[in-house]
This record gives C-alpha cells, structure tokens and sequence, in this order.
C-alpha cells in the first residue's frame, strides 16, 4: 500500500505541473514566474516529505532517496535481469590465453570455425562462453557427447560445472557497456536472496548473431553472465 500511496501521489504531482505548462504563456512574463514558483513549490513537497508522507525537517538528500525508492520499486516490477540455471556439460577449451593467441590467425578461433559439427547449444541457442582469468581469457565450446578428445586435438576437453547465474544483455564489444551492465545487476541482486558467487568466473556469450537483428539495434547483443548462489 505504500508503494501505491507514493507512486499515487508521485504521478500527481508531475501530471498537475505538466497541465500547468500546457496551459502557460511562455511569452507572458507572469506565467512564468508562476511556473517557476510552482517549481519551487514541487521542489518544496518533496524536500519536506518523508518517505512516508510525513512532514519532516528533511533535506534535498531526503528527497533524492525517496524519487530513487520509488523508481527502483518500479523498475522492479519489468526486471530485465533474470536468473537462469546452466546445465553442466563437456566442452572443449582454449585454456587460458592472450585474446590474440584465442582470435588471431593460427589461434582457438580458427580452429573452432573449422570444426563447428562438434558442438552444441547449450542455452540461448548458443554452444560457447568466453571467461577472463588472471589476465587471460578461457574460451569454452559445448561439445556433443560422442565427441572424444581425439577429435578436439590439440584442445583439451573439460566438465564445466554450470549453476545459478544472473543474465544482462550488453552490447558486444563495448566495454562501457559491459561494466554499466555489470553494476546494474550486482544493483539489482542486492533486492533478490541472491549473491554473486566469487568460486566462479564471470562470463559471456554473444547471442543471435543475425545481420537483421543488428540492423535493428545497431549493434550485436552479448549476454553478460554473473555467477550466483543463494545468501
């Protein structure tokens, strides 16, 4: 009921003042000292209003907190993280490298577009996840059951342990875009009975790697991997 209350009385306020700008005369002098008094007026309210609606003292901080309370509460209600469980599964590694021993000519990569028939999806479509540790970077690529490592030479394969992990999607290769995604979702774990689990690695994958999909967005999607586990 708070929530409803605060978000109530929010939409009032934005939605009085935004009739009291359709309805002004910009060219008038005094509606616009009107408009700026009634600025002043909102900016007021929500100094001296508690989180609860009270009066008090309050601060500009005050305030602050309160429009953040509200927003995350609501932003809670459309979450465009989720928690998703990775099944364990065999996959052949790159072991940890330089990204130009994985990407560069005679590297994982090569090798891996040249023997595509030895994997499989493992979620989202996708057989593969690229993890960074100790300064280099692990590649990983599900493999189907029957492969054998004769098959994968000189590449080793491993039993990856899967789990719990908070999934957010960024845009490939921009690493702004990845640490903001990032520090949104140990922001967003911080309201779940969810923690990120330090035993394991955070990881990637690039998802529908499809040319129409980034005519649309403008950029290819990456899905940024968290480890978690239950506080």
């Amino acid at each position: 009921m708070n929530e409803l209350s605060n978000l109530r009385e929010l939409k009032k306020i934005v939605l009085d003042f935004i009739r009291q700008i359709e309805r002004a005369d910009f060219g008038n002098e005094s509606d616009v000292r009107l408009l700026y008094e009634k600025a002043k007026e909102i900016e007021t309210q929500l100094v001296n209003v508690d989180y609860g609606g009270n009066p008090s003292a309050g601060s500009a901080g005050l305030s602050v907190n309160r429009l953040l309370a509200v927003a995350e509460k609501l932003d809670n209600k459309v979450p465009d993280i989720m928690i998703v469980r990775i099944p364990r599964f065999r996959a052949v590694t790159s072991g940890l490298l330089t990204f130009e021993e994985i990407f560069g000519g005679g590297g994982f990569k090569p090798w891996m577009e040249s023997h595509q028939e030895l994997f499989r999806p493992v979620i989202f479509d996708c057989p593969d996840f690229l993890y960074g540790k100790d300064g280099k970077a692990a590649w990983i690529w599900a493999v189907r059951d029957e492969v054998t490592e004769a098959d994968t030479h000189p590449y080793e394969i491993i039993e990856y342990g899967g789990g719990l992990y908070a999934v957010a999607v960024s845009v490939d290769g921009d690493g702004e875009s990845h640490d903001k995604v990032r520090r949104k979702t140990e922001k967003w774990l911080e309201n779940t009975n969810f923690v990120i689990d330090g035993g394991r690695e955070l990881m990637g994958h690039m998802i529908y790697v499809d040319d129409e999909i980034k005519e649309g967005l403008g950029y290819h999607q990456m899905n940024l991997y968290a480890p978690v586990k239950l506080k």
